[in-house]
């Protein structure tokens, strides 16, 4: 045998190694190649095929198919993990089919078992990283996720840090109508309540809970801006994470309060101008998401509503406008997101 043919053998030899080695890591499904997650690929295809008469059953397979897709890219995964995990667990409580619910369940530990060694990373060693990291521990009980490998990595990475209460930050913040920081609190506020109710401080150092008093300052908090003000965006992003806040992001019902009317009738009474003025989709579809969680069955201004979030829909399964696929990740994913939830919840 000759050089040439020699050299062409070995060729083969080391792309078929290659090949076989990347098995477990490299999958494909039909044009596209994925690193992590084939198997859900292909079983959402297949519910695609399977369901495609389903207009709004329909829609949310494929924008779940395209998060699975975009989330395989590992910066995409390191920079809004949290996010996306809270996105697949609201999908799993919120949906009744159990062949969607098992695929995003199964897909939940797929992901954790992923993120394990990738966890010093993600999250910086103090107190903004360990509050990001413990919101992901409500989904970690729910799926069932193994906790030790989260506790070593607290009692290690978070040793040093301080947790502090958050209420008086949050009373400064109403004092001067900062919905962006109110939101932050809001929301850092229900996954600190949705860690105890797991009972999650049996295995970690939690912060003060200081949910229920949060919530109540709520109540006092005035929507002064109309949609002519600079401040008209993060007021309204302010009283859908109150909802949200509310129903701990689906894990728990929606009890009316004195907070959730308060909110529910503002959004009620700035719905028209979110739906037909506004040109923010995310917003509308955490609008309609939150009346969802309170409305009678077939309210048709929610029908009308969640038929505009479909026809907005891109061809690849996405929703959202060119800005907000020239931002960061987070940006990125955030409309899919929010239509995806919204639509998971069928009549």
């Amino acid at each position: 045998m000759n050089r040439s043919r020699h050299v062409l053998s070995y060729a083969v030899l080391v792309i078929c190694a290659t090949l076989v080695c990347c098995t477990d890591k490299v999958e494909h499904s039909g044009n596209i190649q994925l690193y992590y997650n084939q198997t859900t690929l292909s079983e959402l295809d297949h519910e695609i095929a399977r369901s495609n008469t389903n207009e709004r059953y329909s829609a949310v397979l494929k924008g779940l198919r395209w998060c699975v897709i975009f989330f395989d890219n590992d910066k995409n995964f390191d920079f809004t993990f949290s996010n996306y995990m809270t996105m697949l667990d609201e999908l799993s409580l919120h949906s009744r089919r159990d062949s969607f619910t098992s695929i995003v369940h199964t897909l939940i530990q797929k992901e954790f078992k992923r993120v394990i060694p990738r966890l010093p990373k993600l999250f910086e060693a103090n107190e903004d990283g360990y509050e990001e990291f413990i919101n992901i521990l409500p989904i970690a009980y729910h799926h069932q996720i193994p906790i030790q490998p989260l506790q070593e990595f607290a009692n290690v990475h978070f040793a040093h840090v301080n947790l502090s209460d958050k209420i008086q930050k949050f009373k400064r913040a109403a004092r001067h109508l900062n919905y962006e920081l109110l939101t932050d609190l809001v929301i850092e506020a229900a996954f600190i309540d949705m860690d105890y109710r797991w009972k999650a401080d049996r295995d970690f150092r939690l912060p003060p809970n200081g949910y229920q008093a949060i919530l109540k300052e709520c109540e006092a908090i005035p929507f002064l801006y109309n949609y002519k003000s600079e401040k008209y965006h993060d007021q309204n992003y302010y009283a859908t994470h109150v909802l949200l806040a509310l129903n701990h992001y689906g894990q728990k019902p929606l009890k009316p309060s004195a907070t959730s009317d308060k909110v529910f009738f503002y959004l009620t009474g700035q719905y028209n101008r979110i739906r037909y003025h506004v040109d923010d989709l995310d917003l509308l579809s955490e609008c309609l998401y939150c009346f969802k969680q309170f409305a009678p069955m077939n309210v048709e201004f929610i029908g009308e509503g969640e038929r505009y979030i479909i026809s907005q829909q891109h061809e690849d399964g996405s929703w959202g406008t060119s800005d907000d696929f020239k931002g960061d990740p987070y940006d990125q994913f955030h409309p899919t997101w929010t239509a995806i939830v919204l639509l998971v919840q069928e009549p």
